[in-house]
């Protein structure tokens, strides 16, 4: 029995040393991981810094007056920011909440009249469902204003072979078209083509606000990217009683990469006045650039696959919006 005791004694003094030893450790943190660049997205003209983002300074400080910016995100698009800002800055610090690294912007990258506007560009590869995107202004001293935070959502849409994205700041209806080289025009009133290119997001169709200010064309695997030059146009249908400017982002992605344009730039940002507005159609829009794909198919052999996968009988012939041209 004393035997018994005295086992059990020295087997609660070692493990009262070793809950002791444990205590007096440095605890085990986490290495931060910096793939905001790889898995969120990457904004123009600004530099990526591989750090925290910086804490907002003590005392006087440049304040954000009004920030702007979409609640919902998709895979390769974008999301113009407007930030306006009555105090001279230096630089605009873009991040996401709890991810390492982040976007320091020359503010004179993002200067125009009486805002700081600037476009973030999603990853392809994006695939978080809601995270925060952090906003702060930094002055020539380094004194860093609070942060401001935007909540988005990620919206799912195809990225596929060949992707064509317009994302916009206001609640309104713009809509993105794409002519391919055999001259048919994927739009709201015709969301999918023979080759298979299909407008699958369709926002604020006829002013029938989602606020969602995203639209889409994909090119999945098994549909036909033909050999030839592509058009990107933009229309504004109507402003729904928005009486700001809209601005606007264009982005064309071809097997993940960014696609250099014959005419325009890719990314492509513009604006759109309240009465620019015009309930067009096909054949309207502004056109904001143009790109030829080669390597893809010839004319020739798709019009041989077309006969087999899309007999007549079974073409799609999808519209998202069929009342819109009525209204």
């Amino acid at each position: 029995m004393k035997k018994l005791i005295r086992l059990s004694f020295m087997l609660l003094l070692f493990v009262g040393l070793f809950s002791s030893c444990k205590e007096d450790e440095e605890p085990v943190i986490d290495p931060i991981d910096y793939n905001l660049n790889t898995e969120y997205f990457t904004v123009n003209d600004a530099t990526y810094v591989e750090a925290v983002f910086p804490e907002a300074s003590n005392g006087t400080a440049p304040i954000i007056e009004t920030i702007n910016g979409n609640p919902s995100v998709i895979p390769g698009g974008s999301n113009p920011i407007a930030i306006q800002t009555d105090d001279d800055i230096a630089k605009i610090l873009v991040g996401v909440s709890d991810v390492g690294g982040y976007y320091s912007l020359p503010a004179s990258e993002a200067k125009t009249t009486g805002d700081y506007l600037f476009y973030i560009l999603m990853n392809q590869t994006l695939a978080v469902e809601t995270f925060n995107i952090v906003i702060a202004i930094q002055t020539a001293a380094g004194v860093i204003s609070e942060h401001e935070i935007i909540a988005v959502s990620l919206v799912q849409v195809g990225t596929g072979k060949l992707q064509i994205s317009c994302s916009w700041d206001q609640p309104n209806d713009v809509d993105l078209h794409l002519v391919e080289p055999n001259a048919a025009e994927i739009y709201y009133g015709n969301s999918v083509s023979a080759n298979g290119g299909t407008l699958d997001l369709d926002s604020n169709a006829a002013c029938i606000i989602d606020n969602v200010n995203n639209e889409n064309i994909t090119y999945a695997e098994d549909a036909i990217v033909e050999n030839g030059e592509y058009i990107v146009r933009v229309d504004f249908w109507a402003n729904c009683d928005v009486t700001e400017n809209t601005n606007y982002s264009v982005t064309a992605y071809y097997q993940g990469v960014l696609l250099t344009p014959t005419t325009g730039t890719n990314p492509y940002q513009g604006s759109f006045a309240p009465e620019d507005q015009d309930g067009g159609g096909a054949g309207d829009g502004v056109e904001v650039m143009k790109f030829s794909i080669s390597g893809g198919k010839s004319n020739i052999e798709t019009q041989s696959v077309l006969k087999f996968n899309y007999p007549s009988d079974k073409r799609i012939t999808k519209n998202l919006s069929p009342q819109k041209g009525n209204m």
